[in-house]
């Protein structure tokens, strides 16, 4: 097989990524991956546009979204895969999730006007960005202001100003992923070992177990910051209760340091044996 590898999560520059659909296949037929996912933050347009592309380059692909939810006082990050495209109340549901998101920032831009006199909520809505560089609008707008000298840098500013995820308008885990399950699709907990402390292993399987109670379907076990053990965790409780088995880069172009199939898993160490995959 010449394109042997999986990435079910890369974000295009329709989220924060700062690569196009079409550069996004591009790299991964350079690092040969044959099935392949645009995850965006709450929004679809980078995975529909990939389908047709996917098509056209011989690569399998599965519809996917990532969605931020709160639980308790932590934002959780699910991917949801396999989902109708056409499916409206979903997409509404993502649409709304967006909002949500790109509401945190106007907030901030709203709080900072007193300490900023430059600032303003009619200037703000004016700006854009070029895309192409990854990140998000509020971040570019602060290092246009000369607040920060990187996109990264931006990132402090919201929990300084006291606009926490947790106060967002989320929806929670248990109902985010029945409404992946409505719309046909599978809901995958991303990247676990950056969410939950995994300096206990024990401790760290436990509330995995926990999560996945509250209707997920899988778990991104292979991810670029997941060390053996923590990778091995995750594999365990998939196996135990028969879960999907994912990996993702979680490219984000030149906003991140990781490439399109950056850990090289091949397609048939994963469990996506619930999940369908359309074929070329």
């Amino acid at each position: 097989m010449d394109k042997p590898f999986a990435d079910l999560h890369v974000h295009s520059f329709f989220s924060d990524g700062g690569m196009s659909p079409e550069e996004i296949i591009d790299a991964a037929v350079s690092n040969r991956v044959g099935v392949l996912a645009i995850a965006d933050h709450n929004i679809l347009d980078g995975s529909a546009i990939i389908r047709k592309l996917c098509k056209c380059h011989e690569i399998h692909y599965i519809p996917a979204v990532e969605i931020d939810t709160v639980e308790g006082e932590n934002n959780f990050h699910i991917l949801a895969y396999g989902f109708d495209m056409e499916n409206t109340s979903f997409s509404d549901f993502v649409k709304h999730t967006r909002f949500c998101l790109d509401e945190l920032s106007v907030k901030l831009i709203e709080r900072m006007q007193s300490d900023y006199p430059d600032f303003s909520l009619e200037d703000y809505f004016c700006y854009t960005y070029d895309r192409r560089l990854g990140g998000w609008k509020a971040l570019h707008y602060l290092m246009k202001k000369g607040l920060t000298s990187s996109l990264k840098e931006g990132i402090r500013f919201y929990s300084e100003y006291g606009l926490l995820h947790s106060k967002s308008g989320y929806s929670t885990i248990a109902a985010t992923a029945y409404r992946i399950k409505s719309a046909g699709g599978y809901s995958v907990l991303a990247h676990p070992g950056e969410l939950i402390d995994t300096a206990d292993i024990h401790q760290f399987k436990k509330e995995l177990q926990r999560l996945i109670s509250l209707g997920l379907n899988g778990i991104e076990c292979y991810y670029p910051s997941h060390s053996e053990t923590v990778i091995q965790a995750c594999l365990d409780i998939c196996e135990e209760y028969g879960l999907l088995v994912t990996a993702g880069s979680d490219c984000h172009g030149v906003f991140g340091k990781t490439r399109v199939g950056e850990m090289n898993i091949y397609a048939n160490q994963l469990n996506l044996k619930k999940l369908v995959v359309n074929e070329y």
